[in-house]
Order: structure tokens, then C-alpha cells, then sequence
């Protein structure tokens, strides 16, 4: 009993790693609305590619009367808008179990914007 409880623990140790996310931020510098991607430019220059999905929430904070949130559509992605979104890498089920080179491609689970003005 007591080995299948320590390979049962491990194995879980072991998957955990392989379906983390992470959080991106940066600008949107291009839109593919026929393959529903974004291109994020990150803060460092270094551009990843985000698969948007059916079920990827799209949340624009504060933006609705009285500051609440309003949920988007793909639409809603605009070159230029900053972003923080929620990813895990694309090939994630395919047992990957490091974060991908920069510029890899990405799968959305969250992508939220700030609508409040900016600086300047």
C-alpha cells in the first residue's frame, strides 16, 4: 500500500509541471483573425504567438459602467492594446516540460485588458 501511495505521489509530482502556465504581458503588434492568433510584443522585444480558443476568456477590467467588467470577443484584440494574458505553452499535452524558446507559440486560457487611460 505504502508503494503504491509514494509511485502515486510521484507521478502527480511529476505532471504537475507539464500543465503550468505562465502570465505574459506586452503590446499586441499584429492580429490573424483567420487563424484566431495574436502576436505579443513582451516587454523585452521578444514576440510570442497566442492562439486564442473558443473557450479563452476575454475580459476588458473596469471597463463597463461603474467600473465593473465586461467580457469581449476576438474582435475586441486590437493592435496596440496592452494585454496580460494567461498561457501554457501549445505543445503543453504533448509531454513539453519547459517553457518553450522565446518567440514559441502559446495557447490562451485568459487574456485581460485595462481600459482606463494611459499616461500619455
Amino acid at each position: 500500500m505504502k508503494k503504491l501511495l509514494s509511485v502515486a505521489i510521484l507521478s502527480g509530482l511529476c505532471v504537475t509541471p507539464i500543465l503550468a502556465d505562465w502570465d505574459l504581458q506586452g503590446q499586441i503588434s499584429a492580429v490573424d483573425p483567420a487563424k484566431k492568433t495574436i502576436t505579443l510584443q513582451g516587454m523585452n522585444g521578444v514576440n510570442a504567438v497566442i492562439q486564442i480558443l473558443p473557450y479563452t476568456q476575454l475580459k476588458g477590467d473596469d471597463c463597463g459602467a461603474f467600473g465593473n467588467d465586461v467580457y469581449g470577443t476576438f474582435a475586441d484584440l486590437t493592435v496596440g492594446k496592452f494585454i496580460e494574458a494567461e498561457v501554457y505553452p501549445a505543445n503543453a499535452m504533448a509531454g513539453a516540460q519547459q517553457a518553450p524558446a522565446a518567440g514559441g507559440q502559446f495557447v490562451a486560457k485568459e487574456v485581460e485588458w485595462k481600459c482606463y487611460p494611459r499616461a500619455y
